[in-house]
């Protein structure tokens, strides 16, 4: 949580667009932080998205023309996922991925590590602590509503 990685997501679709490649946008029906239809965040900077309501709803709105595929907040649509990624890896798509590697509660947050394990490249990013300024590689909740990143 606000290491960058929406915003690195962002960065990279839009260089994407830039050399001219058919991009198709997803985030999860879950995701209701920012604007329903774009991908945002938390500086706010945003990209168009489609909202989706599971990984497999992926696939019915990639076509033959798209040649990259970006899934915003990705822990959300489980282990399903690995199979729509590995699908359209197997298509010939490139696939771009953001999402949280461990719970608040420093366990695997699937799909993200499985995920990790089989990509051709893996950038990992870290926040500050909110307390003492440290770099901060979990995230820490302190009630029901509010989750502030901590050094360990």
């Amino acid at each position: 949580m606000f290491s960058g990685k929406t915003e690195e997501l962002i960065r990279r679709v839009r260089r994407a667009y830039y050399s001219k490649k058919s991009v198709i946008v997803f985030k999860h029906a879950l995701d209701i932080r920012y604007k329903k239809s774009r991908v945002t965040s938390h500086n706010g900077i945003s990209i168009r998205s489609k909202i989706v309501h599971g990984a497999r709803d992926i696939l019915k709105k990639v076509n033959a023309r798209t040649q990259i595929v970006a899934i915003d907040e990705a822990m959300w649509f489980g282990t399903d996922l690995i199979e729509v990624v590995s699908k359209l890896v197997s298509d010939g798509k490139r696939v771009i991925v953001s999402g949280l590697s461990v719970t608040f509660t420093k366990e695997p947050f699937e799909p993200i590590p499985t995920l990790m394990a089989l990509a051709d490249k893996v950038d990992k990013f870290s926040a500050l602590c909110t307390r003492c300024g440290n770099e901060a590689v979990f995230h820490k909740k302190y009630s029901p509503t509010r989750t502030f990143v901590v050094s360990r």
